[in-house]
């Protein structure tokens, strides 16, 4: 026998010992859809809310699958399951239907650079804590999914309604020695999502409105002579308190953490113009004492049309850049 007949043999017999071979199985679909019915308790201090869905669910009973419960294997990866109700199961044709209303708190960590001018996208991760992609794979059913009509939250509306299924993988053996250290594990994730808007400037102008007037109190002591000492310096000390105030109070609505919102930062600039006027107020009363009147009134009307000017003006520059770049 000749090499070239050897190897086409071994070639042959290689091609029908893979025939043989069994072919690796698809994973079973499981259809997903949801409807929204509420969203409230919007918490941005503990970074939570409530919401209020219909799940349901569309399969064969069959391999994998012919004992499969999703209402009970089906686990909620960003928040955690309040309550259960309206369960219905049934056969829809050769396919099993199950639904259920859902009241889930989800933890979410919410984007606050620009509060209170602030948006949010948020969603809900859902996977089956009972099949691996290997044998169970979602399916969103994009066509009867979306927001409900009659979902209300004050001061917010909800937008932009999506679903979409992810490849989810867990880079562990979650502790089983029987399994290689490296292994790896696949799920199939459900996940919805949507925006969050404010509807209107009502939050922000009361959040905000009490830094941006206290400030114009400090500049006003500009209008008053230096040697007044009581009127003078009693506004500036006041306005220096009332931001403090309003500072605390606006802290008070969102999460402690390293990062400042555009909140923070005003209350921060006006706390440095209203030190900035005392400075100022000090320097004119000291110009006064030494006969330099005129120059310290001439300081005075430079203030009060400059420090307004740039710290209305930055205010104004801020504010209009969050509100239009979301």
């Amino acid at each position: 026998m000749t090499v070239p007949l050897r190897a086409l043999l071994a070639f042959f017999l290689a091609w029908c010992l893979s025939g043989l071979s069994p072919a690796r199985a698809e994973p079973a679909q499981v259809v997903v859809g949801t409807y929204v019915n509420k969203i409230e308790e919007l918490n941005f201090r503990e970074n939570k809310y409530v919401v209020d869905f219909y799940i349901w669910f569309r399969w064969k009973a069959e391999g994998a699958l012919a004992e499969y419960k999703p209402l009970e294997s089906f686990e909620i990866l960003n928040g955690r399951r309040d309550g259960q109700a309206a369960v219905v199961e049934k056969k829809l044709g050769d396919m099993n239907y199950a639904i259920a209303r859902i009241t889930a708190t989800i933890n979410e960590k919410w984007d606050l650079r620009r509060f209170p001018f602030d948006g949010h996208r948020t969603n809900v991760r859902i996977e089956d804590a009972a099949h691996d992609a290997s044998e169970m794979v979602f399916v969103a059913d994009q066509d009867n999914s979306r927001l409900g009509d009659e979902i209300q939250m004050s001061g917010w509306r909800a937008t932009n309604f999506t679903n979409v299924v992810e490849l989810k993988t867990y880079r562990t053996n979650y502790g089983d020695t029987s399994v290689a250290t490296d292994a790896k594990s696949d799920y199939s994730r459900y996940v919805i999502s949507w925006d969050i808007e404010r509807t209107n400037m009502g939050a922000a102008i009361k959040l905000l409105s009490t830094v941006l007037l206290a400030t114009a109190v400090a500049f006003v002591a500009f209008m008053v002579k230096p040697s007044d000492l009581d009127a003078r310096f009693g506004m500036g000390v006041g306005s220096l308190f009332a931001v403090m105030a309003s500072a605390v109070i606006v802290s008070g609505s969102v999460p402690d953490s390293g990062g400042m919102t555009l909140a923070d930062q005003l209350h921060m600039v006006a706390l440095a113009f209203i030190f900035v006027t005392l400075l100022l107020s000090s320097f004119c009363l000291r110009l006064e004492t030494h006969d330099q009147e005129e120059l310290a009134f001439r300081i005075d009307h430079w203030c009060l049309a400059i420090l307004p000017l740039l710290f209305y003006g930055w205010a104004a520059w801020e504010m209009w850049k969050v509100a239009h770049n979301r």
